[in-house]
């Protein structure tokens, strides 16, 4: 049985573990190969580690899918609009989505984004915001979720240009199901 709760303290090493294993698959066709290359366990985790406290307090809340033995296999995090071009209409942000590749497609991101969306209206957002690469997989699961395209730019990632684009949800309580917001 899989469950979402909030994110703890300790949970640093299992988000780092899930964030490289899923970054290294989602972005291995668009990433120059010495990206993926550097992508390792010891920087997302010495990351995590000093950044976790900070990424589950105040305005900002960090949500783990974990599995009946109590392993991290997917996370979300959200808060604050950071980017000053969607912040005139989305006050609300999500940071990142990440799941192992083995599980996408079985709901457990879309839980994810409700939970955030759920900790965004609880913070008085009544919008919200992510930045994703385009064209990516990511963009088919925003739209089912009703996210609009809402601003494209260029990006330099290891040297090599890329698209961007922003969904946007005017309404968060748009995303919430009729079901409680954990699990």
């Amino acid at each position: 049985m899989m469950m979402i709760r909030q994110a703890t303290v300790n949970d640093w090493k299992g988000i780092a573990k899930v964030q490289v294993d899923s970054m290294r698959e989602a972005y291995k066709n668009h990433f120059p190969a010495k990206v993926i290359d550097n992508m390792n366990y010891l920087d997302r985790e010495n990351r995590w580690q000093n950044d976790l406290p900070k990424t589950i307090s105040g305005g900002t809340m960090n949500y783990v899918v974990v599995n009946e033995k109590d392993i991290i296999i997917g996370f979300a995090l959200g808060g604050t609009m950071r980017d000053p071009r969607l912040r005139i209409k989305y006050t609300g942000e999500l940071y990142g989505i990440y799941l192992v590749p083995e599980l996408q497609g079985q709901g457990f991101g879309k839980k994810l984004l409700e939970s955030v969306a759920y900790h965004l209206a609880s913070q008085h957002h009544n919008s919200m915001a992510l930045w994703t690469l385009k064209p990516h997989n990511s963009c088919f699961f925003f739209e089912r979720m009703q996210g609009k395209e809402v601003y494209e730019k260029n990006t330099m990632i290891g040297g090599k240009e890329l698209k961007e684009c922003a969904y946007g949800w005017d309404d968060v309580q748009s995303i919430l199901s009729e079901t409680n917001h954990l699990n």
